[in-house]
């Protein structure tokens, strides 16, 4: 007798083909999320290291960190900052950052790789740490020289903080604070209602994503 071949029919293959739609289109956006947060941190790791390599070396060169002067924040960039830095596109001065960083004491650094950093030494605009210096670092440039929560939707995804400490280490707000505190301040950023100016909402997103391990976790407001 002859063997006789079989096939799959159109029907079978169409309804495969179907299964196979379905299931990635649940999949798709959960690998695409996940890839985003891994990107994500990974911009924020890369930059938290070389700024902390730009103040060891900066402390090399000028003394250490409590003898700098905080009396412009032009002349603090140009002396203590800029010549440590690579990578860097273009610097803008005078940018404002509604409820944290005034225009007078604060410089934009434009890298060449689309992130961004604003390093400010307002006194007046603390984390609660006593800190001198705080640096805003966003994943992405932001093209306003006014920088609301009109201009960057999530805050929390593209905006994290770091402070100066005293002894000049590059680290993260209220890093002495639990977990709890530092998630429930960082979910203080609602998109529908805008940042909670008052409290500094989402200042320590960065510090979370740190005392996690580098990670972004599933509670996290992402």
């Amino acid at each position: 007798m002859k063997n006789k071949k079989k096939g799959f029919t159109l029907a079978e293959v169409l309804i495969t083909l179907g299964i196979i739609g379905v299931v990635a289109a649940m999949t798709l956006p959960t690998i695409v999320a996940n890839y985003q947060k891994q990107a994500t941190v990974g911009k924020i790791k890369k930059f938290y290291t070389n700024m902390n390599q730009v103040y060891l070396r900066a402390q090399a060169d000028n003394g250490e960190y409590s003898t700098w002067s905080y009396n412009n924040v032009e002349d603090y960039y140009n002396k203590y900052i800029k010549p440590y830095l690579v990578n860097v596109d273009k610097i803008q001065k005078g940018i404002h950052l509604h409820g944290l960083i005034s225009d007078k004491c604060s410089m934009r650094v434009i890298f060449a790789d689309g992130t961004q950093a604003i390093i400010a030494i307002c006194s007046e605009y603390q984390y609660g740490n006593n800190e001198k210096a705080v640096i805003i670092f966003d994943t992405k440039v932001n093209k306003h020289t006014s920088i609301d929560s009109s201009y960057i939707k999530y805050p929390t995804r593209e905006r994290f903080s770091f402070i100066i400490n005293d002894k000049g280490v590059v680290t993260f707000p209220k890093i002495s604070n639990t977990r709890g505190q530092n998630l429930a301040k960082c979910k203080k950023f609602q998109p529908a209602n805008g940042i909670d100016y008052g409290s500094n909402g989402y200042v320590t997103c960065s510090t979370v994503i740190y005392k996690d391990g580098w990670k972004i976790s599933d509670d996290y407001p992402w």
